[in-house]
Parts: structure tokens; C-alpha cells; sequence
């Protein structure tokens, strides 16, 4: 205890040098604190409403009606003690007097939702939309649709009496709809509220007369279960695949969902952003780390002597320890405690951060778990951070001391080198449980751990030709690369702390800059306005037609053909090992196919030769030539003269790949993964896809509401707008990853601040000496400028090259080279940076810039 006493005692002493670490150490950890409280708070949001999410305990879903092969099978598995909803499910155009947009329809009979519900407004009942044509909305949908609140009144009556005002409907199909109610909380819950299109809800007794079920439409036929409380979920979810891939040997036609995929699926999806921000924070708490030691090392130092003295009187080493550790757990668990108020204060900031990316109604809290987390980070970590300085411990020796202020032997060097092992463990370690997955805490070490290196060895060269730069008559510049040169170590800390800082600020800009432009504007591509879907085969004459009395063209006008993939090369498709299920993803065999004279111009090949334009001879044992996707191939593992069979409607055909070609998908052009030879698909029953484009602004509406009027069942999607909805995930994603960067920037900053107040009391003597000799109070402030300001320009400097070739790697391997310099961007981070650094010892220094002479003659 009396080693405890001593050591918080010389704290209360040195009260400069314990606010100055607990402030580095807060700073790092109140991110990381931070991101694993909404991270946890996320992970429970969702844990606690996985049945609300699914809205069931087992969801059946199938591109068409169940057989009564299928419908035997669920009665017999399930039993009869269940309750059961069905949905289906498509997007469609509606239409109001104002204005003709992309919906999704959700027809439910009137048992739906199973778990959860509408919440209505004005007491509507759930049964509205069941008793009449009716549709339940949200307002902001109305609002779109430019549905006032009056009308909803007056669409009920036009209904019932014939002679009202048909302006005042929803045309659905072939059928008018009024607006039942508004909910205020959907029952199908999204993990996001971004959605391509926004939801209408229809009883599905009204469903038939608006025609929109024809062949070839993109519809969905969901059974939502619920079953008794006691009942094993998985082991019927289980026993429901096994018996569906009984009917279906090739491939199961009906999926099997229940909470433990929903929870799955959530996690991969949440776990990415969340994920990455916990790593970003990671590095803010090591820089911080690294602050901290240097921050120790210099209170160290200076008690050489005194642990000298307290071993000559009989102190054993491993007392010293105990003196020495109980401080740093002490400011630790400070700093932790502290953190966790300022995380408490920051939790809510997240939610903003990703509004639209997370769904609504998060309760932000803070777990017991996460303050034994920060606890144990504080006081632990605050050990492994200064324990290469700890080590030096071993080297006093009280005669050799007390004979010299600075005669204290070196460090061996095996120990020394030891000393850093716990620390880069604890972040090995620490990155692979943040990242929730080995590879990805690895590669993230490996990338973080070349970055460092590479910024040590800038700043130790840099350090080292500020001696060459010191070689002037200039008595700022050569007092400021002088200091810099003496203090190597400081001056080290500094550099890769603001450097890594800066790196993280400016890496993800550059792959937003790349996404955002080949999204909006890639280059030479023309992005179309609209996208044509369920394009039946008889109407495509017609359309054509049809278009060339509108404003805007009408290209690409692709067939597109239902079909399921059986087998490659002898071996089925859907055993075969692929890159899909190595990353979790779910295999799919039903594909779209289509057919095409000459390659789109987002099309290239780039591997083989060109299909033939001569046609297949139908019925001929000679395989067919396909074309590939890049991508496709790649997550397949396909290549060139592999033979693949498929089922088409019922046939089944065989064909050899003839080449691999690359796709860029945000044209935002008709585009498909498996291109056939001519002569395969042109009998088969089929649906088209087109695109318009050469639309002006103004006349955009008009031409949408033309399309739907004369082709009720074509539905538009509008490319704008999906533009802008892609746009805002990456702002978002971006925002909330600057924000982290933004966090160790500030702890580099406190490191800048805590070292330059240092590096000024250290040089106090050497200051007063200069104003002794006659140098102004601008002169020395010029000084310091220079000194941390050229430090901080450095850095930054090198760090946005670093950053341009990460970006630049990381856009090749994920983003498929989709990359663009932000050089004003870059620079504004420059600058920035570098005027922060100067600001930051100026006001460090401050004090001891305007202290008087007479202290060095105190002193002497």
C-alpha cells in the first residue's frame, strides 16, 4: 500500500503531466467505446425484433403460385395447429391525377401481419383495404404520389357512386384504388428505410382484376407461419428443405426463411460499416497509445534520480513497478471513466450519422459489458502502451546515477524489443474481434501495420535532413530543423500520428469520389432516364411505335428469358463448390438469359472470341455458344469451352462458353449475366427490357404517365432517382467513416499538443537563452511555427500520397478500378492540417514563449 500511496501522491504532484495523458487516452477511447455501444445497441435492436422484422416465425417464399405437391408438404411438416398469412408480392407502376411512379405492392389477405401490425391513423381498420379497393400508405408516399389529405374522402365515393371524379384515384393495372389509411409503422420491417420504391398495401381478393399477374411479371408468393412458442423453429425450417429438395432434386423452387437467417442476413449486412468504423477507432485509440508512452517516457525520465535514491535506501525493482504501474492503471481507469460519459454524449450522434442506413427507432444504450471493456482498455492498455518505457527500469543502476543525470546505461536490447510484442498482440488481437472475422482483422493489421512503417521511415529520414535543412544563417529556420533533428523521437511521434490521422481522412474520399462519379457520369457511357420492365412480347412493336410519337428514344430492347442452370461439366450446379459460398452468399441457379446480336457499348470481351452471328440449328447436338459475365464467371469458378445444361421451360439444352466479357453494370442498360447465340431464345416465350433516354427535365412526367396509360403492366424505374438514392448511401457511409478519422486526427492532436508542450518546457532554457541574447518574442514564435508546422506539412504530405495509392488498390480489388483524384479535397486536407499543427504549439508554447529572461538566470 505504501507504493500505491507514493504513486498517487506524485501524481497530485505532477498534475500537468497526468492531465495530459488521461486526455490522450480518453480521446482514443471514447471512439472506440463509442462504436461498440451502437454496434451492441444495434445487435439488440435487432436480436429483439427478429420476429417483428420477419413478421413470422417461417416465411415460405416461390416465384409462383405453391403446387399442391408443395402445399401437402407445408400441412403435413407444420400440422394444423399454425396460423398463416399470405403476401405477394411485385413492383408495379400507380397512377394519380398528378403524377405516375414505381411502387411496391404488397397484396395481404387478412390475417397478415402475424406478428406486429399497422398503426393506423384515425382508427382506421386493418380490414379497410379487405372490405374495398383500397390501399394503406404512408403520408410521405401520399405526399409523392401528390395525394392531399382531403382527397382520401373523396377517392372512397368516386368508387361507390360512378358519376365522381375518377382524377381523384390510384390506378393500379386495370383498376382504381382510394386510399384507405395511413400507417405510420410499416409491418414489413427494412433493416434500412432506403427502399427502390415505396409500399402500397392492398387486400389480395382485389388483386386479379388488375391484370398485372401476366406472364413473365416479377412476382413473389410469400407464406408467413407462425407457429406455438415451444415449438423448434430451425428443426421445421429444416425439415421443410429437406422435403421441398425431395420435390425438386435439381434445386428446391421454395425458399425457407426464419429469424436465425434474418438475424444472419442482418448481421453480414450491419457488421460491414459498423465493422470498418470499430477498426477506424481502433487505430485512433493506438495512436493515442503511442502519445501516451512518449508522454510517460518524458515523466520517466525525469525520475531517474529519484528512483535512484529510493533503491540506494533499500526499494526493491519489483516495488518500483508496483509505484509505477499503480499510476498508470490509476490514469487509466481515469481516462476510461471519462470516456464512457463522453461516449454516453456521442451515441446519439450515430443514428444521424446513418440516418437511412439503419432502421429507425435504435435505443442507444450503453451495456455493463462495454464499461468492463473501457475499464480494462484503460487500465491494461495504459501498461502496454508504456511498457517498451517500463523497460528501462532494468538499466538503473543508483551508484552509476547518482554520479550524473544521464548516466544511465542502455536498454538491453532483446527486452526492449520484447517489450513492444504485447502491444502489437493486443491490436492483432484486437482488429480480428472488432472485425468479427480472422482474414478481415489480419489484412486490416497487415495494411495498418506497412502504413506505419512506411510513415516511421519518412518521418526518421525526414528527421534526419533536417539536419542538412538546419545549415543556415537563418536563425528561425535554423533553430526550428535543429529541434527537430535533436528531438528525433518527439518529433517521430508527432509525424505518424498526425500522418496516420490524415491517411484515414483522406483514403475513403477517394473511393467515394471514383463510385460517385462512375455512378452519376461513367465515362463513355450514356445513362438512360428511364428503365422499361415486364415488356410483354406482343407489345414490343407497339412500344416501338409508341416512342417515336414521344420525346426520348427508346434503345436496347432486350429479350429476356426465365431459365434455371443444371448442370457444368457433368456436375450439378448447384453442389458444385463456387466463391459465393465461400463468402456465405446463397446459391442461385434460376437465371435471366438473353440474346443479342452485337455487344452492348457498356459490353467488352475479354476473353475468347465473339458468339456466332449465324443461328444455332435448334434441335442440334452441337452445344450453343454462351457469353459470360466476368463476374459471373469469377464467383462460379467458369471458363472459357466449360459445358453448362439448363432447363428453359421445361427443356433442357445444352451449350459451351465461347467467351468471358466485362460489364459495366452502372450503365444502367439491359445487361445479363449469360448471353446466348441467336436461334435459342427467339421462340421461347419471353418479356422485354428497354431503356429511354434524351428525355428533357420538364417532360419526364408527362412521358411516364403516357407510358403507363398505354402499357398499363410496363413498370418504370427511374434511373435518376436511383442515381441520387446511391449517391446518399455512399454520402452517408462516407460521413460516418470521416467522422471516426476525424476522432484520431483528434488524437493526434492532443499528442501535438501534449509533445509541443513538452518539447517548450524541455527547451525553456534554451528559449530564455535566445532572448537573452537578443532575439524577439516574434522570432521565437516563428520558431515554433516553422517547427511543427513544416512537421505537420510533411506528414499530411505524405500521407495523401499513401492515401492516393491505397484508394487506388482498394478501388482496383472491391470497386473494379472505379477510382478519381479529389485534388481539391487533398489540398484542402493539407492546408488544413498543417494550419491546425501550428495552432496547436502556439498554444501548447505558449507559456513558456512568454515567460521572462530572468527565469534562466534563476536557473543558473
Amino acid at each position: 500500500m505504501l507504493w500505491v500511496r507514493l504513486g498517487i501522491r506524485e501524481l497530485l504532484r505532477n498534475k500537468g503531466f497526468a492531465l495530459f495523458f488521461v486526455a490522450n487516452l480518453t480521446v482514443g477511447l471514447c471512439g472506440f467505446v463509442a462504436v461498440q455501444s451502437f454496434s451492441r445497441s444495434l445487435d439488440r435492436h435487432l436480436e429483439d425484433n427478429l420476429r417483428t422484422i420477419l413478421t413470422a416465425d417461417l416465411v415460405l417464399t416461390a416465384n409462383a403460385p405453391f403446387t399442391q405437391a408443395e402445399t401437402d408438404l407445408v400441412h403435413r411438416v407444420l400440422g394444423p395447429d399454425r396460423e398463416q398469412a399470405r403476401v405477394i408480392r411485385f413492383f408495379t407502376m400507380v397512377s394519380t391525377r398528378e403524377t405516375t411512379r414505381l411502387v411496391q405492392v404488397m397484396a395481404v389477405d387478412a390475417s397478415y401481419p402475424l406478428y406486429g401490425g399497422f398503426v393506423l391513423e384515425s382508427g382506421t381498420a386493418r380490414a379497410a383495404i379487405h372490405d374495398g379497393p383500397g390501399v394503406f400508405m404512408t403520408r410521405d408516399t401520399a405526399l409523392a404520389l401528390g395525394i392531399r389529405e382531403q382527397d382520401t374522402g373523396q377517392m372512397q365515393g368516386s368508387l361507390k357512386e360512378p358519376g365522381r371524379d375518377k382524377d381523384q384515384l390510384l390506378t393500379l393495372g386495370n383498376k382504381d384504388f382510394f386510399v384507405a389509411g395511413f400507417f405510420a409503422d410499416d409491418p414489413d420491417k427494412a433493416l434500412t428505410t432506403l427502399e427502390l420504391a415505396p409500399k402500397l398495401y392492398v387486400g389480395i381478393g382485389h388483386l386479379a382484376d388488375t391484370g398485372l399477374l401476366d406472364f413473365g411479371s416479377r412476382v413473389r408468393y410469400h407464406t408467413y407461419v407462425r407457429v406455438s412458442p415451444d415449438t423448434d423453429v430451425s428443426s421445421l425450417s429444416q425439415e421443410l428443405r429437406q422435403g421441398f429438395a425431395a420435390l425438386a432434386p435439381d434445386q428446391p423452387r421454395i425458399s425457407v426463411r426464419d429469424s436465425r437467417d434474418v438475424s444472419q442476413s442482418l448481421s453480414s449486412v450491419t457488421g460491414h460499416f459498423t465493422g470498418y468504423m470499430a477498426l477506424v477507432s481502433l487505430v485512433a485509440l493506438f495512436l493515442a497509445g503511442i502519445a501516451a508512452a512518449y508522454l510517460f517516457r518524458g515523466f520517466l525520465g525525469g525520475k531517474h534520480r529519484e528512483i535512484a535514491v529510493l533503491m540506494s535506501l533499500g526499494a526493491r525493482r519489483s516495488g518500483v513497478y508496483v509505484y509505477l504501474f499503480t499510476q498508470l492503471v490509476f490514469l487509466g481507469i481515469l481516462a476510461a471513466a471519462i470516456a464512457i460519459a463522453l461516449s454516453w454524449l456521442l451515441l446519439p450522434v450515430f443514428p444521424v450519422l446513418l440516418k437511412g442506413l439503419v432502421p429507425p427507432g435504435i435505443r442507444m444504450e450503453m451495456a455493463p459489458m462495454t464499461w468492463v471493456m473501457a475499464l480494462g482498455l484503460g487500465g491494461l492498455g495504459s501498461i502496454v502502451f508504456c511498457l517498451p518505457v517500463l523497460v528501462r527500469i532494468l538499466s538503473i543502476k543508483p551508484l552509476v546515477l547518482l554520479r550524473g543525470p544521464l548516466a544511465a546505461p542502455g536498454v538491453n536490447g532483446w527486452w526492449q524489443a520484447a517489450a513492444f510484442l504485447p502491444g502489437i498482440a493486443w491490436f492483432c488481437l484486437g482488429a480480428v474481434l472488432v472485425a468479427g472475422s480472422v482474414t478481415t482483422g489480419i489484412i486490416f493489421t497487415a495494411g495498418f501495420a506497412l502504413a506505419f512503417l512506411v510513415f516511421a521511415g519518412a518521418g526518421w529520414l525526414g528527421a534526419i535532413w533536417c539536419r542538412h535543412l538546419a545549415r543556415t544563417r537563418h536563425l528561425v529556420r535554423k533553430m526550428a530543423f535543429l529541434n527537430l533533428h535533436r528531438n528525433i523521437w518527439s518529433s517521430l511521434a508527432c509525424f505518424v500520428t498526425i500522418a496516420m490521422g490524415v491517411f484515414l481522412i483522406c483514403l475513403i474520399p477517394q473511393v467515394q469520389k471514383g463510385l460517385q462519379t462512375e455512378i452519376q457520369r461513367p465515362e463513355g457511357l450514356k445513362i438512360p432516364v428511364f428503365f422499361l420492365m415486364d415488356i410483354q412480347d406482343n407489345q414490343t412493336r407497339d412500344l416501338e411505335a409508341f416512342m417515336e410519337t414521344q420525346t426520348g428514344i427508346l434503345e436496347n430492347l432486350s429479350p429476356m428469358v426465365r431459365g434455371r442452370i443444371l448442370t457444368v461439366n457433368g456436375t450439378p450446379f448447384h453442389t458444385r463448390e463456387n466463391n459465393r459460398e465461400a463468402q456465405g452468399r446463397p446459391r442461385r441457379m434460376e437465371h435471366n438469359f438473353s440474346f443479342r446480336r452485337d455487344l452492348d457499348t457498356s459490353e467488352s470481351i475479354v476473353q475468347g472470341d465473339p458468339l456466332s452471328r449465324t443461328p444455332w440449328d435448334f434441335g442440334s447436338e452441337t452445344p450453343f455458344e454462351i457469353s459470360v459475365a466476368q463476374s459471373f464467371a469469377q464467383d462460379h469458378n467458369l471458363a472459357i469451352n466449360d459445358v453448362m445444361a439448363f432447363d428453359i421451360q421445361g427443356m433442357v439444352l445444352k451449350g459451351r462458353i465461347k467467351n468471358i466479357r466485362k460489364v459495366r453494370w452502372n450503365s444502367f442498360q439491359p445487361n445479363f449475366f449469360l448471353l446466348f447465340q441467336q436461334g435459342v431464345l427467339d421462340d421461347a416465350p419471353k418479356t422485354w427490357l428497354g431503356a429511354v433516354s434524351r428525355v428533357p427535365p420538364d417532360l419526364r412526367l408527362s412521358l411516364k404517365k403516357n407510358i403507363v396509360e398505354t402499357f398499363p403492366n410496363i413498370s418504370i424505374i427511374d434511373v435518376t432517382q436511383m442515381i441520387t438514392t446511391l449517391t446518399f448511401i455512399t454520402d452517408r457511409l462516407s460521413v460516418s467513416v470521416r467522422f471516426m478519422a476525424w476522432l484520431a486526427i483528434a488524437a493526434g492532436l492532443v499528442s501535438i499538443f501534449s509533445i509541443a508542450r513538452h518539447q517548450a518546457r524541455s527547451q525553456a532554457v534554451q528559449t530564455n537563452l535566445l532572448k537573452v541574447l537578443g532575439a524577439g518574442f516574434a522570432d521565437i514564435k516563428r520558431i515554433s511555427l516553422l517547427e511543427f508546422g513544416s512537421l505537420g506539412f510533411a506528414a499530411a504530405f505524405v500521407a495523401v500520397l499513401l492515401s492516393i495509392g491505397f484508394s487506388r488498390a482498394v478501388s482496383w480489388y472491391f470497386f473494379d478500378s472505379l477510382w478519381q483524384l479529389d485534388l481539391l479535397y487533398l489540398t484542402g486536407i493539407l492546408v488544413l492540417t498543417t494550419l491546425i499543427c501550428m495552432a496547436t504549439a502556439v498554444a501548447a508554447a505558449g507559456k513558456i514563449l512568454k515567460a521572462r529572461p530572468m527565469m534562466l538566470l534563476k536557473k543558473t
